[in-house]
């Protein structure tokens, strides 16, 4: 399985068509899509159901009439009215007979404009936000959150921006998007926000940033840096918010991080990825089991196989806890190939696993481990969702040696060795079984 990509989500049919006297046909919204399409991101958000009759008419064409060939179609409301029930909710039916495999879901993430925005208290605010999510994830849909204003909102009332953020993703939404609402966020701002949300929640995270002067291409590429794995914007930056321009933040995060954020994209970028991409680790296999440490005493071992640029090298170790044993064996397999990756010290980790899915047989994807690492003098936060914690921190951890530039990586001050024609986007990872305990 390919390495953790970096998705882009873009919102030019909708963010983008919002400039007073702009009128785009249903045609053109095909047209824009298919275009959207052929260069490789990965979600096109087409709108509102319900919200305009060309809205409606757009996921009623596009039904039968777009082929997507990479991306998948998105269709956007909101939470249930207060009160209300999400299944008689006609936004939300309007919602659901959009037919689109995901759907993002707008609420209101900041306490100051609950009462003003929503005309309902804070608790009410949470059971509309959990209701509506669990209500489209058994109707089949994949839901990504959109917590409006989520800057703002953690200025003033952390603790309840947060909780919107946990109570979506016990809900079951898949990635929870931070919005800057009408923009202005400083970078660093950006990313500590994400960083913090990231470590108080354990939830897969996106953004969503606005700004002028380039101010929401650097916002997104610091929430990338902070853990983010989801990005929205529009081509160009279009529309009256000054969303981030996808473009050049996926050429940022290709240039500058190695990051598969155009799989499917332009030649163009295909290359400025070949001239930067480094060297590729994969993950052949990894065991973790338990040994007697003496008195009545367990101690986790650990065994991996890697390969490095399609060398093998292998190793094993053993620590505390299944973590630990994982974290030294790949180090120990690593350390004398990619010298640099000495610099990165395990400092902490949170693993998140939901009631139901604990054992080594849990469904794919319901575990998330948010691992902190100490990279010289500064500090990396890293996130891996997969079947259980031990796989998830696996994901963790090689997203922390992707993220070393070429040059630390290597640790000798050479750069990667360039070769074109078999590029990978960071280290991958397949699925090997969890055996013993964790």
């Amino acid at each position: 399985m390919a390495g953790q990509e970096i998705q882009l989500h873009d919102t030019t049919l909708r963010d983008g068509a919002r400039p007073a006297g702009r009128v785009l046909p249903v045609d053109g919204r095909l047209a824009v899509a298919r275009c959207l399409d052929g260069l490789g991101v990965g979600f096109i958000e087409g709108g509102r159901p319900g919200a305009t009759a060309e809205d409606t008419e757009f996921f009623r064409r596009a039904a039968g009439e777009l082929r997507l060939t990479g991306a998948v179609l998105v269709a956007r409301g909101a939470a249930r009215a207060p009160g209300a029930s999400a299944a008689t909710d006609p936004r939300v039916r309007e919602l659901l007979a959009a037919g689109t495999p995901v759907v993002t879901l707008a609420a209101v993430s900041d306490s100051r404009r609950v009462e003003r925005a929503r005309g309902t208290n804070l608790a009410e605010n949470l059971a509309a936000v959990g209701g509506t999510v669990r209500h489209l994830v058994r109707a089949g849909r994949r839901v990504f959150l959109d917590a409006e204003h989520f800057f703002d909102g953690h200025r003033a009332n952390r603790e309840y921006a947060l909780e919107v953020v946990r109570t979506a993703a016990e809900a079951g939404a898949e990635t929870v998007v931070l919005c800057d609402g009408d923009g202005g966020r400083a970078p660093d701002e950006v990313g500590a926000v994400v960083s913090d949300t990231l470590h108080g929640t354990g939830v897969e995270l996106g953004v969503h940033c606005r700004g002028g002067a380039g101010r929401a291409v650097a916002g997104s590429v610091a929430a990338v840096a902070a853990g983010a794995r989801q990005v929205r914007g529009t081509v160009c930056g279009d529309g009256r918010r000054r969303d981030a321009d996808l473009l050049s933040v996926a050429a940022q995060l290709i240039v500058t991080r190695g990051a598969a954020a155009l799989p499917g994209g332009s030649a163009v970028l295909g290359a400025a990825v070949a001239e930067s991409a480094g060297r590729a680790v994969e993950v052949v296999s990894w065991q973790v089991g338990a040994d007697p440490a003496g008195g009545g005493q367990d101690r986790s071992s650990a065994s991996v196989l890697l390969r490095v640029d399609g060398v093998a090298t292998a190793a094993t170790a053993s620590g505390g806890g299944a973590v630990e044993a994982l974290d030294r064996a790949v180090h120990r397999a690593l350390d004398p190939v990619l010298p640099g990756v000495r610099r990165l010290r395990l400092t902490g980790h949170l693993a998140r696993v939901p009631a139901g899915h604990a054992g080594p047989a849990g469904t794919a994807g319901t575990a998330r481990v948010v691992a902190s690492f100490a990279d010289g003098d500064g500090r990396l936060d890293t996130v891996g969702v997969a079947a259980d914690t031990g796989a998830a921190f696996l994901r963790a951890l090689l997203e922390a040696v992707r993220r070393l530039p070429a040059r630390e990586r290597h640790g000798d001050g050479r750069t990667a060795e360039r070769r074109p024609a078999a590029v990978a986007y960071g280290p991958t990872l397949t699925e090997p079984t969890l055996t013993g305990t964790d």
